[in-house]
């Protein structure tokens, strides 16, 4: 398992003894009992539950008598040794509005387990008071983790509102590439895992987060980038996690932004015009509720082409999220959604060196359902869920002219007619067993995953041409082979966790999963350690240390480049007359016989402080190795048969310090900061695929995502200055690297070693309340890159080139509006 087997299973074995040593009994007693739920029944685990005896409700921060409690996994929790008489409760969790002050009776006998429910924050800053503790630390909760919250989401300015990948840049985890892409701690799309209430959401083909949905039907997105328990199935470099809202016993009616923006940016012009529509409420109060998110989008992307032509690509979209859930009875839920997208494209690639002609048209349509049966038999609480997606997506050419790549862009028509589609049936199960009592507290977990992903892809490809500067042909490009193939995969999973509560200073979380993968015949074995320290009294301080072991599945998109066709190159001289080499064909190949099973390996420790009642500052430390990774290499060179063979020997490598702090001012403002100086590395960052095979040997180097510096910071603030709502984000980090090409577009001396000038961007936001025909209504303006800074994401990086290392593109200032109904 790498570096440190020696080490590790010394110092776990140390701190089991001294757990087992230093756990508190649990003393005897009159005991009370609750349950905490959500709105929907669904339990809330990690809340913070106090007792005040009195018959009076307590003033301020009065101290309290009777400890503060955690709920558990199951959202119980238990307070002992009490004596008998009245008492009033409180309940926060961050998320949800605080459940103050409630009134109960403990009595002498066995008293009954009542459930108390918690409704999540929606518009919080349009409240009087509000009651919540964001900067609260959770003793119990091992991972290390960044979250956004719906105010967030809603509130930040952002660039465009219409897609969630644009505000989870506001997280110090999550970066996103030139391409618009998203990275989740400095690993590759399809190295993370993506949940949608609980259930995988990432493309089946690519493994990426592509589905769109109403983005004001997000609750809120947490990233875990260490510390990843074992019931996430090949979470491999972390987990995003995103949860969007359902029904409950209250009509809620939600519109937004259907009034189309105008853009500034190369001229005014109708801007982005992106609906969002949400409806829920009870079926049956009680019993029944459903929740109904449509949007709808319009959206332009303006880009500075320095040739006449189209500006700008335009993309329509629909998207639809249907949730029910059914309180059977108040032991048994059933949950289930439907999720459907639908969008179309025009001049998808356009931008400086990229003219509309050479772009690309895509269609995508995905449907995604799911099913989720929560029971609770005896004291166990088991989760059964099963979910169906599938998807295809097409991208058309504007023509079918040769694809001509020139030392300074492009030209013709695409060469590449594509249509793939992809499906994934996954199911999961899980028991979480009541608390044991041995030395402390013990929440057991058990569980199974399975999945079947499949993919089915059928291409056209013509011609590619690479013509040198002085318009003579340097390399003819064309393809071979069956143009359609299918491809299938299983990936089943088990596994246990046990978390620990020792003592009010230490918790403990240790589990072990294991892995199958049908492809690459191989399994993987991975143990989970993770340790809370709270070395004084109370929840003001926290230290946070683990280790993990996760599996990186392969994606069908990678392992079908060895079912695709074979590419074909002749090189010709100066002349472009002359074949002076080839025709050399070139295929991917999957040898047979097994492979390692490609796995991360991550050690991580955090420091947690709370300063006063409303300062957290939050210190992390990450370092993650990717060991036995796969890639594709080079074989056969100078032969007329060239062979791209999978290999099992990648390395990669993550180190990232981050330092975070959150403020509260009076429950009326919020300010976020982070910096992080982070390193993402790999044994080999080239990556061929068929039309762009680069025929370099492993090179090592920056991955092109790659930000040693960064810093973010939003915030928001209740003004008086006409009663305006005002928020802001800032965005600073290091240019990412890019590599130079030769006359041939193969690598041209080391890859990645050159980078973009730095990326700075200051986003605006001004919110105003106002009151129409019995409705509160809100209205943004948003001026995102107020500064006007230059951004660029192309830079001209073929060394023939006239105009080689010139940087072009990026977007200017933007102003854009949304006007939303609140409420009643």
């Amino acid at each position: 398992m790498g570096d440190g087997n020696v080490f590790r299973p010394t110092l776990a074995l140390f701190l089991l003894c001294f757990l087992v040593f230093t756990a508190q009994a649990v003393p005897a007693g009159v005991e009370f009992r609750g349950l905490v739920a959500d709105e929907a029944g669904a339990p809330v685990a990690g809340a913070e539950v106090t007792l005040v005896a009195g018959a009076q409700p307590p003033a301020g921060s009065e101290a309290h008598p009777a400890p503060a409690v955690l709920t558990d996994e199951q959202g119980h929790f238990t307070f002992s040794a009490l004596a008998p008489g009245a008492y009033f409760l409180t309940i926060r969790k961050q998320g949800f509005f605080a459940l103050e002050n409630q009134s109960v009776l403990v009595s002498a006998g066995q008293n009954s387990e009542d459930t108390y429910t918690l409704t999540r924050e929606k518009e919080v800053h349009e409240q009087v008071e509000v009651s919540t503790e964001l900067t609260r630390i959770e003793p119990e909760d091992t991972t290390q983790r960044s979250t956004v919250q719906a105010q967030e989401i809603q509130d930040v300015p952002v660039p465009t509102n219409y897609s969630l990948s644009e505000s989870l840049a506001i997280m110090p985890d999550v970066v996103r590439d030139n391409s618009g892409a998203m990275h989740v701690a400095g690993a590759r799309q399809g190295e993370v895992l993506y949940l949608l209430d609980g259930f995988e959401i990432s493309d089946p083909v690519t493994g990426a987060m592509n589905v769109q949905f109403n983005v004001d039907a997000t609750t809120g997105v947490e990233v875990q980038s260490g510390r990843v328990g074992s019931g996430n199935a090949h979470a491999g470099a972390g987990l995003l996690s995103v949860d969007t809202v359902s029904g409950d016993d209250n009509w809620r009616v939600r519109l937004s932004s259907f009034v189309p923006g105008a853009e500034t940016e190369g001229g005014l012009r109708i801007g982005n015009w992106t609906p969002q529509f949400q409806f829920s409420g009870p079926i049956v109060r009680g019993k029944l509720w459903f929740s109904d998110a449509v949007s709808v989008q319009r959206v332009i992307s303006i880009v500075k082409v320095p040739v006449p032509g189209p500006d700008m690509s335009t993309l329509w979209g629909g998207q639809d999220l249907l949730r029910l859930q059914w309180n059977w009875t108040p032991r048994h839920t059933l949950a289930g959604s439907y999720l459907y997208n639908r969008d179309s494209a025009e001049y998808v690639g356009l931008d400086a060196i990229h003219p509309y002609a050479s772009t690309l048209s895509p269609t995508h349509e995905r449907s995604f359902a799911t099913l989720k049966d929560q029971i609770w038999i005896h004291s166990a609480l088991i989760e059964l869920g099963i979910a169906a997606d599938s998807g295809v997506m097409s991208q058309m050419p504007e023509g079918a002219a040769p694809y001509i790549q020139l030392p300074t862009g492009a030209s013709g028509n695409y060469y590449e007619q594509l249509r793939q589609r992809g499906r994934r049936v996954q199911a999961l199960g899980s028991v979480t067993f009541a608390a044991v009592q041995w030395h402390g507290r013990h929440d057991l977990a058990a569980g199974f995953s399975a999945q079947e992903v499949a993919l089915s892809q059928s291409t056209q490809r013509g011609s590619i041409q690479d013509v040198r500067a002085d318009g003579t042909l340097a390399r003819l490009t064309t393809f071979t082979g069956n143009p359609a193939f299918h491809l299938s995969d299983t990936l089943p999973g088990v596994y246990a966790q046990d978390t620990w509560v020792a003592s009010d200073h230490l918790v403990v979380q240790a589990g072990v999963r294991k892995d199958w993968d049908r492809i690459l015949q191989s399994s993987l074995v991975a143990p989970h350690v993770a340790v809370n320290i709270m070395p004084f009294k109370g929840d003001d301080t926290k230290i946070s240390l683990g280790w993990n072991v996760t599996a990186t599945p392969m994606t069908l998109a990678f392992a079908g480049r060895a079912n695709d066709q074979a590419q074909v190159d002749t090189y010709y001289d100066a002349t472009g007359l002359n074949v002076i080499s080839g025709p050399v064909t070139s295929k991917f190949v999957i040898p047979g016989g097994g492979f390692r099973p490609p796995r991360f390996e991550a050690t991580s420790i955090s420091w947690q402080q709370k300063i006063g009642a409303s300062t957290a500052v939050t210190v992390d430390l990450l370092a993650r190795e990717g060991y036995d990774q796969l890639h594709y290499e080079p074989q056969g060179a100078g032969g007329p048969l060239q062979t791209f063979v999978l290999l099992n020997d990648r390395r990669d490598r993550y180190r990232a310090a981050t330092v975070s702090m959150r403020h509260t001012f009076a429950k009326k403002a919020e300010i976020f900061g982070s910096y992080a100086r982070s390193r993402a590395r790999s044994s080999e960052v080239i990556d061929p695929t068929l039309g762009s095979l680069l025929y370099a040997p492993l090179q090592s180097g920056p991955v092109s995502w790659d930000t040693p510096n960064r810093f973010t910071s939003w915030g928001w603030t209740q003004t008086k200055i006409w009663g305006l709502f005002l928020s802001y984000s800032v965005e600073y980090r290091t240019g990412y690297p890019f590599s130079s090409v030769d006359q041939y577009h193969q690598i041209f001396g080391t890859p990645d070693v050159l980078r973009y000038p730095d990326y700075a961007t200051v986003n605006i936001g001004f919110e105003k309340y106002l009151n129409f025909i019995n409705r509160r209504w809100a209205f943004r303006v948003t001026v995102a890159n107020i500064l006007g800074r230059d951004n660029f994401d192309v830079v001209s990086n073929n060394v023939s080139a006239a105009d080689y290392l010139t940087f072009m593109g990026g977007h200017g200032r933007t102003l854009w509006g949304r006007l939303r109904l609140v409420g009643k």
